[in-house]
């Protein structure tokens, strides 16, 4: 973490490795003094006296700077293998759409042998009678502008690239605004790696997901919706930057007890595809769906749609009362065919359609390895089916199996754009935690479309870096405009922001002003919560910060270190694993535990 780089070496890392230099967009927008000619929409809430400046303050630094402009890359498929890029531009006014899925003609699932080209434009398609192709030519460094290949796991794994996101001055820009979610799925499959001796690609770190998956102990609202935390405290991981602090955004979301929960229709998707052999895939959705089972009541109902080469009713609704009924089915399951994941979602949809009840739970719930290789394979086709269902009420939670051939990149987009959650399934005990733990939180909805925006105060915030939450940017203009889709947090669910801020020294005052955006229901008016953090809430020092920022910190340097962030690029793992030692006996908690080990791992193969 180096304040001062030289030029040449950040415009390498941006040229060859698709990361973005410390403070170059900065620089160059302070260079260009173009004026953007849309102001931006002002936060909401009683305004305080320093956030009184004219409403076209931030907008005048909304210079168009392109890095990489959203190419939509192939996802190819037999013996399944999906990668995408997609480049995240906050101040270009980009928003991340749906990576495409390339349509291709492929045969029977096990039958193909290889792997495919990594394709340089277009479709890539062949057939599985095809001879093998010829070995691939040497990567070529993208130019500057130009988005970087699609980068491909030796494993078969496919993740999507996001990048870090780059520190912005306050004075260029002081809103920083984003869809807030409750994911983790990154973790969990991170957590595979280490488990099984390997460290992970880097394209698998997502830092907000690893952020997410621990529990930090905020305070859980009576009544409203959220509350919202908010402290800070002198940067262990930014120690080299001149006056930077670790600030932390937590939003909690008030738990429903299990009597005050909602009936739910859930309808079961679930892939059968031959990929989906094995005890670690088909065999652990079993297990898992067993235990949702269990933890239902009589009134709860459960419907379930298969597919493997094709899509198609396996189980009309039936009452949780019926249990032994429901478990039979289930244990009934095996794999067959290709992956028709499209016609597999259609069907679940219009069976949740038919079954559909006005003001109970109606949830769909994929469980897949998410290879789809026949059928539909256009991601936004499912997207698009995906959302207008959710429109009308019907939500989708994806859960994620299976090592060695996994589509991250689609479960999580899948998830996202249902109104639900994602989340990866390594063990029973995984299960166990998001099934029986928390039921309602993995079944009922408290906020949807949950947007964020920060204002920090450009008197005392010299500059920002958010950690994480690279691929939910939302243009700052877009915060209140309710056809553009925030993020989903459940009953009992938390979500936590961490930002690296630059105080100018000896500044004292506001420092940022957070305003949470929120429909109780799709259907409802957005509401919004707001609060303010001063610079009497920084810790003294690293050490007398609360217990939950350390911890958070720790598992965000952790995350860029794993995920080869420019800002992680010195970071030590030792420097990591010695302050989480210092914190276990204040957490007593088999997660925290968990991690320690998890970092001990990392730092013997690294």
């Amino acid at each position: 973490m180096k304040d001062h780089d030289p030029i040449l070496e950040a415009a390498l890392e941006e040229a060859l490795g698709g990361k973005t230099p410390p403070d170059l967009i900065a620089q160059t927008l302070a260079k260009a003094g173009v004026e953007a000619a849309l102001p931006k929409q002002p936060v909401a809430g009683p305004r305080p006296a320093w956030r009184a400046w004219g409403p076209g303050l931030a907008a005048a630094a909304a210079v168009v700077l392109v890095i990489g402009i959203g190419a939509l890359a192939s996802f190819q498929f037999s013996k399944p293998d999906m990668v995408a890029t997609e480049t995240n531009a906050k101040h270009a006014g980009n928003s991340a759409g749906a990576a495409g899925l390339a349509d291709v003609t492929v045969g029977p699932e096990d039958s193909a042998g290889g792997r495919h080209d990594r394709p340089t434009g277009g479709v890539n398609v062949r057939t599985v009678s095809e001879p093998p192709p010829p070995p691939p030519a040497p990567p070529v460094p993208p130019s500057e502008g130009e988005t970087p290949p699609p980068i491909e796991t030796p494993d078969g794994m496919n993740f999507q690239a996001n990048g870090s996101n780059p520190f912005v001055d306050t004075e260029d820009d002081r809103l920083s605004t984003f869809g807030l979610e409750h994911d983790t799925g990154s973790y969990t499959i991170v957590r595979g790696y280490l488990n099984d001796g390997r460290l992970p690609p880097a394209e698998a770190v997502r830092v907000e997901e690893f952020v997410n998956y621990f529990d930090y102990g905020y305070i859980k609202p009576a009544i409203d919706p959220f509350s919202i935390t908010m402290d800070a405290a002198p940067s262990r991981y930014g120690a080299d930057l001149a006056n930077c602090y670790l600030l932390r955004v937590g939003v909690q979301a008030r738990e429903i007890p299990a009597a005050d929960r909602k009936p739910a229709v859930l309808t079961f998707v679930i892939d059968v595809s031959g990929s989906m052999s094995g005890e670690e895939r088909l065999g652990l959705v079993q297990r898992g769906l067993k235990l949702l089972v269990e933890q239902l009541r009589e009134g709860d109902k459960v419907g379930i749609a298969v597919f493997g080469s094709r899509g198609y009713q396996y189980m009309d609704y039936k009452d949780a009362w019926q249990k032994d009924e429901i478990l039979a089915s289930i244990d009934r399951l095996s794999t067959e065919g290709s992956t028709n994941a499209e016609e597999g979602l259609k069907v679940g949809y219009q069976m949740a359609t038919a079954a559909y009840k006005e003001g109970w739970t109606n949830r769909v719930i994929l469980c897949s390895d998410g290879v789809a290789n026949v059928g539909a394979t256009q991601a936004e086709k499912i997207l698009n089916t995906i959302v207008e269902h959710r429109r009308k009420g019907i939500t989708l939670s994806t859960l994620g199996f299976g090592m060695g051939n996994y589509n991250d990149t689609l479960m999580e987009q899948l998830g996202d754009k249902g109104d639900g959650h994602y989340a990866y399934v390594d063990s029973i005990e995984e299960a166990r935690r998001i099934f029986v733990d928390n039921l309602t939180g993995a079944l009922e909805v408290v906020g949807r479309d949950v947007k964020i925006q920060i204002e920090f105060n450009p008197d005392v915030v010299k500059s920002y870096r958010l950690l994480g939450y690279v691929n939910r940017d939302i243009k700052d203009e877009d915060f209140r405009n309710d056809k553009v889709d925030g993020g989903e947090i459940s009953a009992g669910h938390a979500a936590t922001a961490l930002y690296e801020i630059k105080l100018y020294e000896g500044a004292t005052g506001p420092i940022g002003y957070a305003t949470i955006r929120y429909k109780e229901d799709e259907r409802y008016e957005a509401l919004e919560i707001s609060q303010e953090v001063f610079t009497t809430q920084v810790a003294s020092n690293w050490e007398s910060a609360d217990k939950g920022l350390r911890l958070a910190g720790n598992v965000a340097e952790f995350a860029e270190i794993l995920g080869k962030g420019f800002y992680a690029k010195n970071g030590s793992l030792d420097a990591v694993l010695q302050d989480l030692r210092n914190l276990q006996q204040e957490f007593r908690n088999d997660k925290v535990d968990e991690l320690i080990e998890l970092v001990s791992k990392a730092k013997e193969m690294k």
